[in-house]
């Protein structure tokens, strides 16, 4: 593969110059090598910098860097997750998950394993995404060396790298807030680099003011960008990529904490979300080519998790990162690490995030009504065996498993999770679960020791799927107009039928009315969002761009062998204040001069 070396000089004393090591990311120097598969750089590519953009190969060689830059929610490094919002619970310190409920962004952000952290062991949405704008850049700005492509090779080129500028400013925008759009090629040594966080751009400010130049980007890349590459290319950016990115660009812009960031207020605003809406209409267009589907739902695990071998990758997948990891590995470092029972069949470790009783009670029952918490005489549903985890949402149990569930075909295989049952012991020494349940999404049936679905497991988050692209456009067709029978400008599906169409993959009952979500359309959005795409990554942005805080405590159900007693027990406070809306930026480059303030508590 190409690699690549930052430049860090660590012992650079003034602020001026520490600002230049965090938004620059100083030099990408090419060290050249060599492998033959996608997304590894060609032979051809073992070269000078000077001469590196003549031909399309080599070209495309230096701009596969940009796909190594993404970052998969779930597998980015050993004991990393992206449930930030209360979904699962730790007994570990440092997971992901109970920093988060501790309210500790600085932690993520600094000395914690996370999908924020600015540099270090594992190089999260900042880090790589700094890198990644200055790749882009650096390819627009040579793009006119490129002689030796056809216009077809030509577009593709530059159509991967204005979306991955657009795409890698979002990243740092969604969780960050306003940031300057650096659209050229930063020299580390000049006195460019004091750009302002907050700013005009068409009209708009701040935030909204950088969705402007990442739309324009986007837009470049639809325009030149192909529907669909050959097979041996799948998870490159596409048409619908382009397209679907900016709908969920739009859509963040008109939500009422990225409205209210934009000199604003905490409401939503139509016109962004207009846009939105038509947006993922293109996207949904080239689906009803037959570019993408809904995968049926017996196959719907396979987006995530595979034990033949191969990549999980649908025609439901949009957008994700496309990893070579395989094999016990996939268990060893990552999922065992993250979700998985503490044993040896299983492969866990001391931590694992289970999912809490808050996320499990969000799941509706098979009739379309909620969950009731409680005991009988409550008439809540705690003690009914038939309601408690059966008769739900056909979605709870793809994504999550419960006592006694089958984790393989193997009789040792069986969970065990009431209260010192076995595996986890949740009130024994070695219990390494804070609640009896267990993330199913990325676990298939029979990867564990006993099977043998261990060593050709695969695993992948996507970054965006078809099903999420549906609920973008419900969401933003209803927002523009208050009406969910409408449409969008340029397609005639209405917002309820898209809600419907992702309800029916999964054999969910049909909305006709909104009398279970209080008559409020974006309540169903909300449910639709939380229960499709759980543990994607996805939640804690929603959350906050709704301004809907996480519950304050967070339980998980306590309950014996024989089912006789079941009690709600208090795991832990979740701490989300007003600051937590936004992850903190470096204080050396805050401190560095004052037209880059830190965000608001930080």
């Amino acid at each position: 593969m190409l690699d690549f070396q930052l430049h860090f000089n660590l012992k650079i004393e003034t602020m001026k110059n520490k600002f230049k090591l965090f938004l620059s990311v100083l030099f990408i120097t090419l060290l050249g090598s060599s492998c033959e598969d996608y997304l590894d750089v060609p032979p051809e590519a073992n070269l000078t910098e000077k001469d590196v953009f003549d031909t399309y190969l080599k070209f495309q060689g230096f701009e596969d860097q940009l796909y190594l830059n993404l970052v998969d929610r779930n597998l980015s490094s050993i004991v990393v997750g992206h449930n930030l919002t209360g979904e699962t619970i730790s007994k570990i310190s440092f997971s992901t998950a109970v920093v988060a409920a501790q309210g500790d962004y600085v932690g993520l952000t600094s000395y914690q394993r996370s999908n924020f952290k600015f540099f270090g062991s594992n190089e999260g949405i900042w880090g790589s995404s700094l890198k990644g704008i200055r790749t882009a850049n650096i390819a627009i700005e040579n793009f006119d060396l490129l002689q030796n492509a056809t216009q077809a090779e030509k577009d593709v080129i530059k159509g991967q790298a204005h979306f991955f500028r657009a795409y890698f400013h979002f990243e740092i925008l969604s969780a960050y807030g306003s940031f300057p759009y650096i659209n050229t090629v930063l020299d580390p040594s000049g006195d460019d680099l004091r750009l302002p966080r907050f700013y005009e751009y068409k009209g708009k400010f701040d935030y909204q003011a950088c969705t402007e130049y990442i739309v324009e980007d986007l837009k470049i890349a639809a325009d030149l960008l192909p529907e669909k590459w050959d097979n041996v290319n799948n998870g490159r950016i596409t048409k619908g990529t382009a397209y679907a990115i900016m709908a969920k660009a739009l859509l963040f812009a008109g939500s009422p904490l990225m409205n209210e960031f934009s000199r604003k207020s905490a409401t939503i605003d139509p016109e962004y979300m207009k846009r939105a809406a038509e947006a993922a209409a293109e996207v949904l267009k080239i689906a009803d080519k037959g570019v993408y589907s809904l995968v049926p739902f017996d196959k719907y695990k396979d987006m995530f998790a595979k034990t033949d071998g191969l990549i999980p990758y649908s025609s439901e997948t949009i957008f994700q990162k496309i990893r070579r990891d395989s094999g016990s590995g996939e268990i060893n470092t990552f999922l065992g690490r993250l979700y998985l029972p503490d044993n040896a069949l299983f492969g866990g470790n001391a931590n694992c995030e289970a999912p809490t009783q808050n996320f499990v009670d969000i799941f509706e029952m098979a009739d379309g009504t909620k969950y009731k918490p409680g005991t009988i005489a409550e008439g809540g549903y705690d003690y009914d065996n038939t309601k408690r985890w059966n008769g739900r949402d056909p979605r709870f149990r793809k994504n999550i498993y419960v006592d006694g569930d089958m984790a393989g075909i193997h009789p040792d295989t069986r969970l065990q999770l009431w209260d010192q049952g076995s595996p986890i012991g949740r009130t024994q020494a070695d219990g390494n679960q804070a609640s009896p349940y267990v993330v199913h999404k990325f676990w298939p049936l029979g990867a564990n020791r006993k099977d043998n679905g261990w060593g050709t497991l695969r695993l992948a988050t996507p970054l965006l799927r078809l099903a999420d692209v549906y609920l973008m456009y419900a969401e933003a067709v209803y927002n523009t107009s208050k009406d969910f029978n409408a449409t969008s400008s340029n397609y005639s599906m209405t917002a309820l039928a898209a809600i419907n169409k992702v309800r029916a993959r999964a054999g969910h009952i049909q909305v006709t009315n909104l009398g279970v979500y209080n008559n409020d359309f974006n309540a169903l959005v909300r449910y639709e969002r939380d229960v499709e795409l759980c543990f994607e990554g996805h939640r804690w942005y929603d959350m906050r761009r709704w301004k809907i805080k996480p519950d304050a405590t967070l339980y998980r159900m306590s309950f014996d062998k024989n089912y006789t007693n079941f009690s709600r027990v208090a795991i832990q406070p979740f701490i989300f204040l007003d600051r937590n809306y936004w992850m903190p930026f470096p204080n050396d480059l805050t401190q560095s001069y004052s037209a880059f303030p830190q965000n608001p508590g930080w």
